[in-house]
């Protein structure tokens, strides 16, 4: 099961919340696609690749999660092994104030099309004061 975050409204508590899930045949995947919306003023403390199944494309597989354009700031595409099922996470220390930062997530390959593949995305998160 899937959670969400409890209470994002709380400042200094850390939680984790799942951002949500990709697959290898998620529409627009390619152009990178929006899982989760958080609240302004917070933290990002860890970004999480659960990878529950392997994505199998022929040459390449290229995983990413981010807020920006890219979608590839919180994981970019060496720090997720796509094709080999696993836990893959990141800390960091992104301070987004101001905005409500939109969660995305691409998948890209080359080769023979993916048949498999699936992820789930989690995130460490703390609200900050105003």
């Amino acid at each position: 099961m899937l959670l969400n975050g409890y209470d994002l409204g709380k400042c200094g508590i850390e939680q984790v919340l799942c951002a949500g899930k990709v697959s290898f045949d998620t529409k627009d995947a390619g152009k990178g696609v929006v899982l989760l919306e958080l609240p302004e003023n917070i933290i990002i403390t860890k970004a999480v690749s659960v990878v529950n199944t392997a994505f199998n494309a022929a040459t390449t597989n290229v995983l990413t999660v981010g807020t920006n354009d890219a979608a590839d700031d919180l994981l970019g595409a060496n720090d997720v092994t796509e094709g080999t099922a696993g836990v893959y996470q990141k800390s960091l220390f992104k301070i987004i104030k101001g905005e409500k930062p939109k969660i995305k997530a691409k998948f890209t390959s080359t080769g023979a099309a993916a048949t498999a593949g699936e992820a789930e995305i989690y995130l460490g998160v703390v609200r900050i004061p105003e």
